[in-house]
């Protein structure tokens, strides 16, 4: 059984990557699937 969600998933995960001045992106193949990576900028504290 199928279920489907609102869309908001996306959204709201773009919205908090680009508030903490990270990049998503997505690698997609038709009748395969998608893949979704993301980076974060990270400071390592000494």
């Amino acid at each position: 059984m199928a279920r489907e969600g609102s869309g908001l998933g996306l959204a709201i995960t773009k919205a908090y990557i680009e508030l903490l001045d990270g990049e998503i992106w997505l690698e997609s193949e038709e009748n395969i699937g998608s893949t979704f990576f993301f980076t974060l900028p990270y400071q390592k504290s000494v």
